[in-house]
C-alpha cells in the first residue's frame, strides 16, 4: 500500500516561511507524523504545519512511512521543552570544538542537565545531530562528560556566540509549575488501547455482517426455490393452455358442441388470467433474487473491507509493540550512557583491538555500514584485503564507504593478527602524503 502524502505549511517560530509543500508522512522516533524538509525530519503539528524552530530528527532515524488512509498522529504544538522547567543555564565548564567533521559542544554535567542543554540548543534553532558521552580530549586538552554534534555550516565565531547565548545562566522566573504531561510511552499505550477497542468493535461489526450475509444467502436460496416452483407451475399452465387450445379447435369444428366450446373459452380465459398472474409473480421474484444477490455482494465487499482494516490494525499494533520495545531499549541504554561507541565495539568485536584514533573515526562516520561489515569479516577470521606494502604482517582493506562529503570511498582498514587478538586501525585517507604518515605511525604500534 502507498504511503500517505500531505501538503504542509512551513513556519519558523512565529514567521511564515513557505506553503504548499507536499511530502510523504514518516513516523518519528516518538510516534508522531513527520516530513522531510531541508535534509531533516520535522514533526507535523495540527493544521498540517511544521516548525523549523522546533526539534527535528535525522532521516535515517525515521525510515517507516504512514500508510495511505491512516490518520496523521499530529505532534503537539508545544513540544517537551515547553512542559519542562525553564533552563537556568550551564554553570559548569564547556567549550566549542571545531574540526573537519563539524562543530562539537563539549561540557560537564549530569545526564539530566545534558538533556536540558540539548533541548535548549534545539529551541534556540541550533539543531543537534547527535549527543553522547565524550571519551576523547577536547582541543584545550581537557576531558569533558558530554559532547553534542551541531547540525550547522555557519562559521565558528557565529556558532560560538549562539551557544554562549543559550548556555549563559538565566535568572529564575517565578511562576506556577508546568502541568504534568503524558510521556510518549503512556501516549503510545493509550493509542494501543484505542486500537484494541476499535479492533474489537470492527470484529463485532464483522460478525454481525457475516450473520446478515448468512441470512441473505438463506433468503436467496428460498427465493431460488420459489422461482423453480413457479417455473414448473408456469410450464404446467402453458401445457394446460395448449391442451385447451387443442380442445377448442376440436369443439369449434362441431356446431353441435357450441355450449362445450363456450365453456372451454371461459376456461381458457381463466387459464390465461392465471398465466398472467404467474408471469407477474415470477417477474417480482426475479427482481427480488437480483436484489438479494446484490445485497450479498455488498455484504461480501463490506466483509473484505473489514478484514483489510483489521489486518492493517494488527500490523499497526505490531509496529506500536516494536516502538515500545525500541523505547524500552533506549531507556535501558540511557541508564548506562557511558558505554557509547567503545562499549559497542567491545561487545560487537571481541577479537579486535582498535589502535590510534580508530574509535573517534568510527564515531564520526555518517554511513558506517561498509566499515562495520568489513570489521565483522575480520573478527570472524576471514582474510580480507591485500598485504600492506612496506609493512610486514599488516593487511589493507580499501575503498570503504564513509558517507562523509568529499571522502565517500576513502575509508581504509589496516589490521594485523597478533596472538589471540587482531590489531585494527580505521582511517580515512586525505591524500598520499597524509596516508604515508599514518602508515609510519603503524610501525610504532
Amino acid at each position: 500500500m502507498a504511503a500517505l502524502q500531505i501538503v504542509v505549511r512551513v513556519v519558523n517560530g512565529s514567521s511564515f516561511m513557505y506553503g504548499e509543500v507536499k511530502r510523504p508522512v514518516r513516523i518519528t522516533p516518538n510516534g508522531y507524523g513527520g516530513i522531510v524538509y531541508e535534509g531533516a525530519v520535522y514533526p507535523v503539528q495540527k493544521g498540517d504545519l511544521i516548525d523549523l524552530a522546533g526539534p527535528s530528527w535525522e532521516i535515517g532515524d525515521c525510515k517507516r512511512f504512514l500508510l495511505a488512509g491512516a490518520d496523521v498522529p499530529y505532534a503537539p504544538a508545544a513540544m517537551e521543552t515547553h512542559n519542562r522547567p525553564a533552563f537556568e543555564g550551564l554553570k559548569g565548564e564547556w567549550t566549542l570544538d571545531t574540526n573537519d567533521f563539524g562543530h562539537y559542544l563539549v561540557f560537564n554535567g549530569s545526564e539530566r542537565l545534558a538533556s536540558d542543554v540539548v533541548n535548549s540548543l534545539e529551541s534556540a534553532g541550533l539543531a543537534v545531530q547527535r549527543w553522547d558521552v565524550s571519551y576523547r580530549p577536547a582541543s584545550d586538552g581537557k576531558f569533558y562528560d558530554w559532547f553534542a554534534r551541531l547540525r550547522t555550516k555557519s562559521e565558528r565565531a557565529e556558532v560560538a556566540a549562539q551557544v554562549a547565548a543559550v548556555l549563559s545562566p538565566a535568572p529564575k522566573s517565578l511562576g506556577l509549575p508546568a502541568a504534568p504531561t503524558v510521556s510518549p510511552l503512556e501516549d503510545l499505550a493509550t493509542r494501543v488501547e484505542q486500537l484494541l477497542d476499535l479492533t474489537a468493535e470492527l470484529s463485532e461489526r464483522l460478525s454481525h455482517s457475516e450473520k446478515e450475509v448468512d441470512s441473505l444467502r438463506q433468503r436467496l436460496v428460498g427465493a431460488t426455490d420459489n422461482e423453480t416452483k413457479l417455473m414448473q407451475a408456469l410450464d404446467r399452465s402453458l401445457a394446460y393452455q395448449k391442451s385447451l387450445h387443442d380442445q377448442i379447435a376440436i369443439v369449434t369444428k362441431s356446431n353441435e358442441e357450441n355450449a362445450d366450446a363456450e365453456a372451454y373459452s371461459v376456461r381458457q380465459t381463466d387459464t390465461e388470467e392465471l398465466l398472467e398472474l404467474a408471469l407477474s409473480e415470477n417477474s417480482d421474484l426475479r427482481h427480488a433474487v437480483v436484489n438479494y444477490r446484490h445485497q450479498a455482494e455488498v455484504a461480501d465487499a463490506r466483509i473484505g473491507g473489514f478484514e483489510t482494516t483489521i489486518e492493517m490494525l494488527e500490523q499497526r499494533l505490531d509496529e506500536l509493540g516494536q516502538e515500545a520495545f525500541v523505547r524500552r531499549r533506549r531507556a535501558e541504554m540511557h541508564a548506562a550512557p557511558r558505554r557509547g561507541v567503545v562499549g559497542f565495539l567491545d561487545n560487537a568485536f571481541a577479537r579486535l583491538a582498535f589502535v590510534l584514533d580508530s574509535v573517534e573515526i568510527i564515531a564520526n562516520l555518517d554511513a558506517p555500514a561498509s566499515i562495520l561489515r568489513a570489521l565483522t569479516q575480520i573478527d570472524m577470521g576471514q582474510l580480507s584485503g591485500r598485504d600492506l606494502e612496506g609493512l610486514r604482517g599488516w593487511r589493507e582493506v580499501s575503498k570503504l564507504a564513509t558517507g562523509i562529503a568529499g571522502s565517500e570511498n576513502m575509508g581504509r582498514i589496516y589490521y594485523k593478527p597478533e596472538g589471540g587478538k587482531v590489531l585494527v586501525s580505521v582511517h580515512i585517507k586525505q591524500d598520499e602524503k597524509e596516508q604515508r604518515r599514518h602508515i609510519e605511525r603503524l610501525r610504532s604500534v
